[in-house]
């Protein structure tokens, strides 16, 4: 089994040197010095795109990586592993799934919460778990390999699927916590009730469009909209609801339909159709369909 692992940096490649965490090209072989060590030999080629922590990822390093895993697709591995930094990891892998599409060979995203030298990481574990998802031959496409504190096996995610990290927390979660499925003893188990959703073919596009993206909070004050502005991507309340009865909202609406800068909302579903929501459409607010919000913006700013 050949297995191409795509080096970008992040926790995973660092160590921790005059007290602060940084990112070292060498640190990256410990990882597969730890992995043969504990789970025996395997074939593994190496590529380094960059190396940076991934709180500093931008549009060039997302376009470096895909360009990168692209051009080893089809030269003959069983599977394409991209270390990478738990902050920006779903980023990642949701320009990756969205932009590659279901792959013939799985490329799957791995991170770890602390350095490799740390005996809290999980990182040699994510690794492994991936590497095993691979072994299985049972996943095309984009996926992240991690492990949640307290669980007993590495869930496997589609990349377009995950969700944002809540703050203060590094566990990974997928939306309606629907998980490709786990790798338990070192065997990758699908889950049974999994249900694969529409994906558009956005092969070949970068990311370009000017998008404001806004969460809501009490008392909040909306942002001018710039000129070169193509889109505003508003994230509701848990139930998909807008302060829709503050003025503060209404003028920005109406800015943007001035504009014509299109709005949009994530995070709503049908049902529970409270009364904020009535007036959605007199807002030109439209409801996009339920996907991870990371994976909503980095498609609009794709088709903009």
């Amino acid at each position: 089994m050949r297995i191409l692992t795509v080096f970008t940096g992040g926790t995973i490649g660092s160590s921790l040197c005059g007290g602060a965490i940084s990112p070292k090209a060498e640190n990256a072989f410990l990882l597969l010095k730890l992995y043969k060590e504990k789970y025996g030999a395997a074939d593994f080629d190496t590529v380094a795109p960059y190396t940076i922590l991934s709180e500093n990822l931008s549009a060039q390093h997302l376009n470096m990586l895909r360009s990168c895993v692209e051009e080893n697709l089809g030269r003959g591995y069983d599977g394409i592993i991209v270390t990478h930094g738990t902050d920006t990891l779903q980023y990642s892998a949701a320009y990756l799934d969205l932009t590659l599409g279901l792959t013939e060979i799985p490329v799957v995203l791995v991170s770890s919460n602390y350095p490799l030298s740390d005996s809290r990481a999980n990182g040699l574990r994510n690794f492994a778990a991936a590497v095993s998802f691979i072994r299985s031959k049972e996943g095309r496409g984009v996926f992240v390999s991690y492990l949640n504190r307290g669980e007993e096996g590495a869930a496997i995610h589609r990349g377009a699927e995950v969700l944002p990290h809540q703050p203060f927390d590094d566990r990974i979660f997928s939306l309606f916590d629907n998980v490709y499925g786990t790798v338990k003893g070192g065997g990758f188990v699908k889950n049974p009730v999994y249900r694969e959703r529409e994906r558009e073919d956005l092969s070949g596009r970068e990311l370009s469009g000017r998008v404001i993206f806004l969460r809501p909070y009490v008392g909040m004050t909306y942002p001018e909209i710039p000129g070169d502005t193509k889109a505003v991507l508003l994230e509701g309340w848990h139930s998909g609801t807008l302060p829709t009865a503050h003025d503060e909202l209404r003028d920005f609406c109406e800015n943007a339909k001035e504009r014509g800068v299109p709005v949009y909302l994530t995070g709503s579903v049908q049902g529970f159709e409270y009364e904020s929501k009535l007036i959605f459409d007199s807002l030109r607010i439209k409801v996009l369909p339920p996907m991870s919000p990371i994976a909503i913006n980095i498609n609009i700013k794709m088709k903009t």
